[in-house]
């Protein structure tokens, strides 16, 4: 709650934990959950997934490897 629009049909919780840039400043803390994705985007990043916590939406962004993002690990 709130996710307005959200259905939760994959039955993944996350919470608004934002993320830490390079310079070590945090961000989206309460708005956003950040994640790494397993893909890089480039020699110096990776793909980054953002989950809004007031709406159904999710974006993938490309993110320097310097920036702290939660993980999530999955079971086989």
């Amino acid at each position: 709650s709130p996710n307005t629009g959200a259905t939760n049909t994959s039955g993944f919780t996350a919470l608004p934990g934002g993320g830490r840039n390079n310079d070590g400043y945090f961000f989206y803390l309460a708005s956003y959950a950040s994640f790494w994705s397993s893909s890089e985007s480039s020699s110096s990043g990776a793909w980054g997934r953002l989950l809004g916590y007031n709406g159904e939406d999710v974006g993938r962004y490309s993110y320097l490897r310097t920036h702290g993002f939660s993980g999530r690990c999955l079971k086989d």
